[in-house]
């Protein structure tokens, strides 16, 4: 069994694999381009004026960060500085979108690695989450004028509300999940509630903001939080059964989805080990953390020396044709997984992030 240096070693080469071959940068500035390999010249440098994916930034930022707490270094917090500069030069200084999933994803990415005396975005974007909330509802939309409300945007807003000392909000969002989004046969997460109509697919993202918002409002006086993240890791692994790997959702927006649970997974490991009525599911969410990222780095492709992941850990990854570099841009919202999705920079994030919280539960 690897162990911590091991798997910070694995996570290191993710990271240098995503910065060498989506990194970008300028005087300042660093971005990534949305697929690899990208068109070159003029069709190139349109593409990356064009094609600019801010929520897929929002999880760069925050493995940055990742990377910056398991590997410190003046780099690593320079280029951190220069990611969220861009973000605020693409945005033209509002840090926001009209979609409230992506605004709570970047909130919660600056949250973690901007220094306090730069919060200003997060706090901007925690009003606007607060104000989002429909009364009539109880929950966020998933964005402005959407009759679609889902767990994309009010899991990772109820766990920004959270760490930004709005609790009576944040369990507000996350008792709404709760009671209209819970499974009674599975103990999973739907994804959302569209014309009073609940959409009853299962997405590893919604398992992972769900949890996330439970561990973010679990405290010793109010020990519920926990039992209810502690059985949601319990209905996450007889959902992986028998081979204990995550269901996949391709590339695009899918890319990002495994890693995402991951990343909550690896919280709950530490969060739920204090106490015997949660003792079992914090052992259980390492195991499923690790036997995806030995899946991932099993089935890695080496090119050029640096990693190249799959899209499904079940097979191995397979190099982009590069016949065409074309990004593909979200459409009312959403990016959809192509043909080659082991090309799409969410895929290589996932992978990064999960490798990230390996090293968390081996720490």
């Amino acid at each position: 069994m690897p162990d911590r240096e091991q798997w910070n070693d694995r996570a290191a080469a993710a990271e240098h694999a995503v910065r060498e071959r989506f990194g970008r940068h300028a005087v300042g500035v660093a971005w990534a381009r949305p697929r690899w390999p990208a068109r070159t010249g003029l069709r190139g440098a349109l593409d990356e004026l064009a094609v600019w994916h801010y929520w897929w930034h929002a999880h760069l930022i925050d493995c940055a960060g990742d990377a910056l707490l398991h590997r410190p270094s003046p780099a690593r917090e320079r280029r951190l500085r220069m990611l969220a500069r861009t973000v605020r030069l693409r945005t033209a200084g509002r840090w926001v979108n009209r979609f409230y999933d992506d605004i709570a994803w970047m909130g919660l990415a600056l949250q973690r690695t901007a220094p306090e005396r730069r919060h200003r975005p997060v706090r901007r974007i925690s009003r606007r989450l607060a104000h989002g909330i429909d009364p009539a509802v109880g929950a966020l939309p998933w964005h402005v004028g959407s009759s679609l409300y889902n767990a994309p945007a009010n899991g990772p807003a109820a766990i920004l509300l959270a760490r930004t000392d709005d609790a009576t909000r944040a369990a507000q969002l996350e008792d709404w999940m709760l009671r209209q989004l819970t499974d009674e046969t599975t103990g999973l997460v739907r994804d959302g509630v569209e014309g009073g109509v609940v959409r009853d697919t299962l997405y590893t993202y919604n398992q992972g903001v769900a949890l996330g918002a439970q561990l973010a409002l679990a405290t010793d006086s109010d020990p519920s939080r926990a039992d209810a993240a502690a059985a949601l890791v319990r209905a996450i692994a007889a959902w992986c059964e028998p081979d204990g790997l995550l269901p996949t959702a391709g590339g695009g927006d899918g890319g990002l989805f495994a890693g995402i649970l991951c990343r909550y997974l690896a919280e709950a490991a530490v969060r739920l080990a204090d106490r015997p009525e949660t003792a079992d599911a914090a052992a259980s969410a390492p195991r499923l953390v690790l036997s995806e990222a030995r899946a991932l780095w099993d089935g890695r492709l080496e090119i050029d020396g640096r990693p190249l992941f799959s899209a499904d850990p079940r097979r191995g990854a397979v190099a982009p044709s590069g016949r065409d570099g074309a990004p593909r841009a979200a459409v009312g919202g959403a990016t959809d997984g192509g043909s080659e999705p082991d090309g799409d920079l969410s895929v290589q994030l996932g992978a990064w992030m999960t490798l990230e919280a390996a090293v968390a539960v081996t720490s």
